[in-house]
């Protein structure tokens, strides 16, 4: 096979895999630059899957599925961020408990649409939309670091999820801010979890919440310190190993389920260098990230 066609056929794998771990990635840390923990990621990615395979069968058009997801996930963003500003409770509890009811509601929202198709090919984009669909997620990506960093609305952001006390002492609606915060991170976990199916594996089945790619895209924004633009890098590397796993094997001569295990190691690594590195101090976490917030308390 020319060297070229090799190139491009590598090229086509692994751009749909950067599209959906840099989208999912992005919307991790804009919704946890607000403060709120999220460990209902994987949860949220699957429910995504589900209703985008839905909206394309009922709508005809993988554009629509796209969307639906984007309201699914926004609405659910926006009931998190609601419970956990409100409400004194543990943002590690809501989240994995709500992780694994999306579960369920993937379940739900894909499974009738996958018995009425018997192909997600079908539904989804064509490879003729690929490189559009990477340029558009790179926008979007300019987009939310223009948004956090040089707009009024960001600052608020950052500063709900630095000091929501303080924030709120200097006229910062907390909660507004952080449903917000909420309702676009999840919404673009939504379009990630929707080119998961329409652009890169183009199949779907109940099993796939076991694959843990959201909690990939978890690792792959804390590696860069939730910056928009750092994560562009760490979203082509992850995608390149999960994409090219197969490769990998044949070329290693490593059994399937270790090649499997690589992109994990891979963020274990990152994570671990992450930590033990002054990445930790330079890309910090908010302050206040996973912390109850009481309202009527001024401090801690």
């Amino acid at each position: 096979m020319d060297f070229s066609l090799q190139i491009s056929i590598l090229i086509d794998r692994i751009l749909p895999a950067f599209t959906t771990f840099y989208l999912v990635a992005l919307g991790h840390a804009i919704f946890e630059k607000s403060g709120v923990l999220n460990l209902a990621i994987d949860g949220v990615f699957f429910a995504a899957t589900g209703a985008s395979l839905l909206g394309s069968l009922a709508l005809g058009s993988p554009v629509y599925g796209v969307l639906l997801a984007v309201v699914v996930t926004a609405l659910i963003g926006t009931f998190m961020t609601s419970v956990l500003t409100f409400f004194p409770v543990s943002h590690g509890a809501v989240g994995l408990s709500l992780q694994f009811f999306l579960y369920g509601i993937g379940i739900v929202l894909g499974y009738y649409a996958r018995l009425r198709v018997g192909t997600v090919y079908v539904l989804a984009f064509s490879r003729e939309d690929l490189l559009e669909l990477v340029i558009f997620s790179i926008v979007l990506g300019v987009i939310i670091h223009a948004l956090i960093e040089k707009t009024k609305l960001g600052a608020m952001i950052r500063a709900a999820g630095e000091n929501p006390h303080a924030a709120s002492a200097l006229g910062v609606n907390v909660m507004l801010t952080r449903v917000i915060a909420g309702a676009i991170g999840f919404g673009l976990i939504g379009i990630g979890g929707s080119l998961f199916i329409l652009s890169w594996i183009r199949t779907w089945d109940v099993k796939l919440f076991v694959l843990g790619y959201g909690w990939l895209a978890f690792a792959a924004s804390l590696a860069a310190g939730r910056h928009p633009l750092m994560l562009i890098p760490i979203a082509i590397l992850f995608g390149g190993l999960v994409s090219t796993q197969t490769d990998i094997q044949a070329l290693l001569k490593i059994p399937a389920d270790v090649a499997k295990l690589i992109p994990f190691t891979a963020a274990l690594v990152l994570m671990l260098i992450y930590s033990a590195t002054r990445l930790r101090k330079v890309f910090a976490s908010p302050a206040f990230l996973g912390k109850p917030y009481y309202r009527e308390e001024k401090s801690l």
